[in-house]
């Protein structure tokens, strides 16, 4: 029994972004918080897409930056994309890096959701979660 891991001692889960409509945002994406991967091996990215219509596409795009405002971002280009096959169909997108994949300079990861349904209601929600601390200790940094 003492092998048993707990959630909250091994993964630090961020809120990444919420839209209640993908489609009427600016250009039709949003950005997810930037977190630092100083102390972790592994982020992954999922988003809860709902309310999607039939045919159209929401893309999920991961980013390195050298900030955590996202200064001089540029994309991983791992992805996870979506296409509608019904009237408010529903789908979970999930991308993941490693640390030791960002560009030299950069420690900071984040996402960008986009769709192709500029007039589209698409509901989004983003969860971050670093895993793999390389520096154990009693508390998350």
């Amino acid at each position: 029994m003492g092998n048993i891991h707990k959630w909250t001692e091994n993964i630090k889960t961020a809120y990444g972004k919420a839209s209640a409509a993908l489609g009427s945002e600016t250009s039709d994406i949003i950005t997810t918080t930037f977190v630092n991967m100083a102390n972790y091996d592994l982020v992954t990215f999922t988003a809860n897409v709902t309310n999607a219509a039939s045919g159209k596409t929401v893309t999920l795009r991961l980013w390195e930056a050298t900030a955590a405002a996202g200064t001089s971002s540029a994309s991983l280009a791992i992805t996870d994309t979506f296409t509608a096959e019904a009237t408010s169909d529903t789908d979970l997108l999930v991308a993941q890096v490693r640390a030791a994949a960002l560009s030299a300079g950069y420690q900071y990861v984040g996402a960008k959701v986009s769709t192709d349904d500029s007039s589209g209601g698409e509901i989004v929600g983003i969860q971050i979660h670093q895993l793999r601390s390389r520096y154990p200790q009693s508390s998350l940094p």
